[in-house]
């Protein structure tokens, strides 16, 4: 079983950096961390750069710059973080994977051979899902555990 640790902290960056009421585009990036035994504990996120394509209903996220943001931080970390999952919003829509998203995380985590983690943000709520390796469905996680620095989806 894997569980998913979030900094308080992350979470608030990413909703400040991406609006999530109706009549704005979608918005995205990666989720960047460490893989720990049998949990995955989220340090960083990228956010949308010049080469991503949005609209209100879509969001496809460039490798160019979200490559770059994550490569500086696995050198900067002395090749310890990694890549852990991806983030997006549904402005004025609901945090739930639509068929596009599961399809394309199935695609991503068989790609890395490693579980992922996913988040979608909506402008009250938050979704969680992991994706394991030969798993047909994600996993949508629940809080477990909330302190004043963290979140624990498990």
């Amino acid at each position: 079983m894997t569980s998913v640790l979030i900094p308080n902290e992350l979470l608030a960056h990413i909703r400040s950096k991406a609006p999530t009421s109706g009549g704005h585009n979608e918005q995205g990036g990666l989720l960047l961390g460490h893989r720990k035994c049998g949990a995955l504990e989220l340090t960083r996120a990228t956010f949308p750069s010049r080469w991503d394509h949005a609209t209100p209903t879509l969001f496809k996220r460039s490798q160019r710059g979200h490559r770059i943001s994550a490569l500086r931080e696995w050198v900067r970390s002395g090749q310890t973080v990694d890549w852990l999952g991806e983030w997006h919003t549904h402005p004025g829509g609901i945090a739930r994977p639509s068929f596009t998203d599961l399809e394309s995380w199935r695609l991503l985590a068989r790609q890395s051979k490693q579980p992922m983690t996913f988040i979608i943000f909506d402008n009250i709520s938050i979704y969680v899902g992991l994706q394991v390796v030969n798993k047909a469905m994600v996993k949508p996680l629940r809080l477990a555990e909330r302190d004043q620095s963290h979140f624990l989806y498990s």
